[in-house]
């Protein structure tokens, strides 16, 4: 039986005590904080584009028509390509870093950076790749959901004629709710259990030095087995993640309503200064984001660490320092 509150306790005194795992904690929290400003963030620039002066929507119309747009849109591809994956071989080091240094710090009382760097480096790879292929499910789903969608909008984007428009906007709809409305339920049910997977098959791979594979059926076995108690702590760790986005969350969003504002009213005066507040703001608000992360990530990877170390029986868990009856 896991003793949650020895696991929450102690996961804590780890988290505060060894601030120096926060810095891993930021290298995990910069891709899943990016990823989620850039989707809350697409719906609001485009909802920008359309409320800009009329000349910057003209000058803006005549850019996307040109020549260059294609060959821009192309670098633009290969560099958020080239970011993506930059960030998800950083957040694989910090996991796997954070994992180790986690259980150095409950095994001898200290964490150190560059142990956590070296076997971050050394089990990189692996981590990569187990969160690689334990997310091709989900991603699968939300990619059938998604293309629908896309694919009508482009049969209707920049037509004018009613014939093309009416038909387009209704498949849109049926695409919608046929598609990208269910796949986005089956993403969020199907999302659970393969975080839960996730967490599980990088202990595996970090505490008991096994390769993608076992890895991955270890971390199956596990979550058979446990079920109920690893829900239980699913459940408690995503209460903490709620309370911490809307305490932290809120501001943000204000600060960001207040930016977008400014932007709208700068864009009148000079659509120039728009490009550069967004070009300061984003990358802000994501590395605010990330900091205030990197403390949630770094208690949320104790407390996966000492639960997988109870469960397998590689350390305390508190029950066995209680006085006898």
């Amino acid at each position: 039986m896991i003793e949650l509150g020895y696991v929450l306790r102690r996961a804590w005194e780890i988290t505060w005590q060894h601030k120096v795992l926060w810095l891993l904690g930021f290298l995990v929290s910069l891709g899943t904080v990016g990823a989620r400003l850039a989707l809350a963030g697409s719906g609001r620039c485009q909802r920008l584009a359309q409320e800009l002066p009329p000349e910057v929507q003209r000058a803006l119309a005549d850019w996307l028509s040109s020549s260059y747009f294609t060959a821009t849109l192309a670098a633009l591809a290969f560099l958020v390509l080239v970011v993506v994956l930059g960030l998800a071989l950083l957040g694989a080091l910090g996991r796997a870093a954070l994992v180790d240094q986690v259980c150095a710090a409950e095994e001898r009382g200290r964490a150190n950076l560059p142990d956590g760097f070296r076997a971050g480096g050394r089990y990189l790879w692996p981590t990569f790749f187990i969160r690689l292929l334990l997310g091709l499910p989900v991603g699968a789903v939300a990619l059938a959901g998604a293309l629908p969608v896309v694919g009508t909008s482009f049969l209707v984007a920049g037509q004018e004629r009613p014939e093309v428009i009416v038909p387009g906007a209704f498949g849109m709809l049926a695409a919608l709710l046929a598609c990208l409305l269910p796949a986005t339920c089956l993403g969020v049910l199907l999302s659970a259990p393969v975080g839960v997977l996730q967490r599980l098959a990088v202990r595996a791979c970090v505490l008991e030095r096994l390769g993608v594979r076992p890895s991955i059926l270890r971390a199956w076995t596990m979550l058979r087995e446990h079920l109920g108690r690893l829900a239980l702590v699913w459940l408690m760790l995503t209460g903490v993640g709620v309370g911490v986005l809307v305490v932290v969350g809120l501001p943000l969003v204000l600060a960001e309503m207040l930016l977008i504002t400014a932007a709208l009213l700068m864009a009148i005066a000079s659509p120039a200064l728009v490009f550069a507040l967004l070009l300061v703001a984003g990358p802000g608000a994501w590395l605010v984001g990330a900091a205030v992360t990197s403390v949630v990530e770094t208690f949320t990877s104790a407390v996966w660490t000492l639960v997988y170390r109870e469960m397998t029986g590689l350390g305390l868990t508190g029950e066995e320092m209680l006085p006898a009856a």
